[in-house]
């Protein structure tokens, strides 16, 4: 004969039930909101600067000369603590480690496509023409190129308002022994330039 359940069995089976509600759904949740992340990451990866040309932003700014008559900061940048470099020489090869034997800049408003180096070398599948379309689109875009035995290993665009490069933008390009920049804050933005009489110890 089949007894029926009592109430404390009752009670007992729904509380079990809420738990496995509770479970699944927390569980359900966290995968939920995993992927969101997931799918975020994924489509925002694109747009994240590597970790050569954060540096190589960061040192522009880390040793600048200061401006004698800064306007007021309108970005975090522009207000980087001073008297913090060693030295007020940006070495290229020393902060870039990928390995490179030339690096191209290319000034906003120049033509990527008519550089006597950037045209001959070997680009990824439709590289060139895609950064030559950016740079068209934005004249705040300015491009920094490593090679290696004269085949792009990454190219990145450059805002103008994280730094002024056209100074250092010359059709030959910089060896790693060349690669040596000053800047200054002027108006607010870092203006680079090439370094003239660097000390033979400045980049050791």
């Amino acid at each position: 004969m089949k007894v029926a359940p009592g109430p404390e069995s009752e009670k007992h089976n729904a509380s079990a039930s809420a738990r496995r509600r509770l479970v699944s759904s927390g569980t359900a949740m966290v995968l939920g909101l995993g992927l969101v992340f997931g799918v975020g990451w994924f489509l925002y990866r694109p747009y994240i600067p590597p970790g050569w040309l954060r540096d190589f932003g960061a040192d522009i700014a880390l040793r600048a000369a200061a401006d004698p008559d800064p306007p007021p900061p309108t970005d975090t940048r522009q207000v980087t603590p001073r008297g913090l470099a060693d030295s007020p020489y940006i070495c290229v090869a020393k902060v870039v480690h990928e390995p490179w034997d030339r690096l191209v800049v290319v000034a906003a408003g120049q033509e990527v496509r008519a550089h006597p180096i950037l045209s001959g070398a070997r680009w990824p599948s439709a590289g060139l023409e895609n950064l030559a379309a950016q740079m068209a689109r934005d004249d705040r875009y300015q491009l920094l190129v490593l090679l290696k035995d004269n085949a792009v290993l990454d190219a990145q665009l450059f805002y103008t308002f994280w730094g002024i490069l056209e100074g250092i933008a010359r059709p030959e390009g910089y060896t790693r022994e060349e690669a040596i920049f000053t800047a200054a804050s002027k108006g607010g933005i870092y203006v680079v330039t090439q370094a003239a009489d660097v000390p033979a110890d400045a980049c050791r």
